[in-house]
């Protein structure tokens, strides 16, 4: 005769609850892959910064990125030509991180990150530019002398004048007068260059101290 064998009580016992931890690990990782957002946000801004610097020096050449908010998206922009806009050329294109908060300063941080010149907080403004007229977006133009400048009062830039930027980015998930997950992006005016930082908290929920 053969003989038939089952689970015993304990054996079962022991896999629902290993399928347990195991659900509960993976719904608690779910429920907080948005922290990872505003970290992947602030690096691709940081990212397409560096490049538009680099290739500026490199190709003796004034390089725009754009945070384009009506598009949802990332703008890497070769001016080619300091007289005129209608040879501007999109050269790369990324969308923006859903969920993530950007360039709004939020409720709770009271300064900004410090830096070596002062850093203006970067606002979204109405585009001059053909390529992305009317649009609201953030402008750095990163020139060739390794200076970033705003986006002046034309189309080509027109009275641009040396100024970085503060760009602050959270999730959106958190609210917006209080959040915990907060990130700074800086670019430097003087020599674009980037950093990123992040806030220390106190217990009333207030930033008090930035660290990169």
């Amino acid at each position: 005769m053969r003989n038939n064998y089952g689970f015993s009580i304990i054996e079962l016992l022991v896999v629902l609850v290993v399928v347990g931890v195991l659900a509960a690990m993976a719904v608690f990782a779910a429920a907080n892959l948005w922290k990872y957002d505003t970290d992947n946000q602030a690096r691709k801004i940081i990212d397409l910064c560096d490049e538009a610097r680099q290739k500026a020096l490199n190709q003796r050449t004034t390089y725009r990125v754009e945070i384009n908010k009506t598009r949802n998206r990332l703008l890497l922009i070769n001016e080619n030509s300091a007289d005129t806009s209608n040879d501007d050329l999109i050269v790369k294109s990324e969308p923006l991180v859903g969920g993530v908060t950007v360039a709004v300063k939020p409720d709770n941080v009271t300064d900004g990150p410090t830096m070596t010149s002062p850093v203006p907080q970067a606002q979204f403004r109405s585009s001059a530019y053909p390529l992305t007229s009317g649009d609201q977006k953030i402008t750095m133009r990163f020139r060739r002398n390794g200076q970033v400048v705003d986006e002046g009062t034309d189309g080509i830039g027109t009275n641009s004048i040396v100024s970085g930027a503060t760009i602050y980015l959270f999730a959106s998930r958190e609210g917006q007068s209080s959040p915990t997950d907060i990130r700074a992006v800086t670019v430097l005016g003087t020599t674009g260059d980037t950093s990123l930082f992040s806030c220390k908290f106190d217990s009333y929920n207030r930033c008090l101290v930035w660290k990169k």
